[in-house]
């Protein structure tokens, strides 16, 4: 029979291994971006329509949206951890309404009473079952989501819950969107003997459509050049921030272009600035339409390994 450590002990060493996911709770997986899209945008989607994904990140872009869509993804954090998400958006003329889980998991955390021999493995989990309903009118959206969360570490679990709420705005001939959010406003059951705390923040971003252009020569390529910009800071008292030293209250501010080439392919890059590890992000895009496949990689400047993100969008 495996031994099993006490309590207070487990809770201490899965909380340092888990700081490999971003920074120093567990549940911080919920200020990771679920998908490639918004991972390769070093997650500056406060203002940038994302699909389904938008529920975690601003829950009104989800009106503006064209069409339904289908988006899961796969993401192979740090230290093995690995975060999966899945959601659907069906969208109306002036609504939508979404449907998303977002997890995260890491294994073969080993427990020991005493040093010497491991007495066994066990894991770590964090879930988000998640839905949105946004409602657009005219230039304007407002949208709120609200989650249900689990926590899971070796024999312990704790429920909680949180609501995102956003709005966001289309100007200047909708070339210009403008979104404001509250993401993670809730609180968490004890996990043995402590709650582990909700990473709730205030977000502000802005994403505009900068330069369209067509290349000269017998095919014609059009190309259409964007740029992002987000604001994020954490509303309550946080511990570290991706490994870095850091006022428990210090914000982010990230920066990305994005270049769409004949609606067939995208490349992005981004850059984080603020108290992390882990400023640069590149990804890229396959459109054919209706499926749009999507890459992203983080690298983190440390040493502590290199990000890598898959997905898959279907509109319809």
């Amino acid at each position: 029979m495996k031994k099993h450590l006490p309590g207070v002990f487990i809770l201490l060493i899965a909380s340092i291994n888990l700081q490999a996911q971003d920074t120093g709770s567990g549940l911080d997986f919920l200020n990771i971006g679920p998908s490639p899209r918004l991972l390769s945008i070093s997650e500056a989607g406060t203002a940038v329509l994302s699909g389904p994904s938008s529920m975690f990140t601003n829950p009104s872009l989800l009106a503006f949206e064209e069409s339904n869509s289908v988006d899961v993804s796969y993401t192979l954090w740090i230290s093995e951890v690995g975060n999966q998400f899945a959601a659907i958006n069906f969208k109306q003329p002036r609504s939508a309404i979404a449907l998303g889980i977002f997890s995260s998991k890491a294994d073969e955390f080993e427990a020991r009473n005493n040093p010497g021999p491991s007495a066994g493995t066990f894991s770590v989990s964090y879930l988000s079952l998640a839905g949105s309903a946004a409602y657009r009118l005219g230039p304007v959206s407002a949208g709120f989501t609200a989650q249900y969360l689990r926590e899971e570490v070796f024999q312990f679990i704790a429920n909680g819950y949180a609501f995102n709420l956003g709005a966001s705005a289309r100007i200047f001939q909708e070339r210009v969107l403008m979104g404001v959010s509250l993401n993670n406003l809730g609180k968490m059951e004890e996990l043995d003997t402590v709650s582990t705390p909700v990473p709730s923040s205030w977000n502000a971003g802005i994403s505009a459509d900068i330069v369209e252009f067509v290349t000269p020569g017998e095919n014609d390529l059009p190309i259409l050049i964007s740029a992002y910009a987000a604001y994020s800071k954490p509303i309550q008292e946080q511990t570290t921030s991706d490994f870095a030293s850091s006022d428990s209250k210090d914000g982010f501010f990230s920066l990305a272009l994005s270049g769409e080439a004949a609606s067939l392919f995208s490349l992005q890059a981004g850059y984080r600035f603020g108290p992390t590890e882990r400023p640069v992000s590149f990804g890229l895009g396959l459109i054919l339409d209706p499926v749009r496949i999507n890459y992203a990689m983080v690298p983190f400047s440390t040493g502590f390994g290199t990000v890598h993100s898959f997905g898959l969008q279907y509109n319809f």
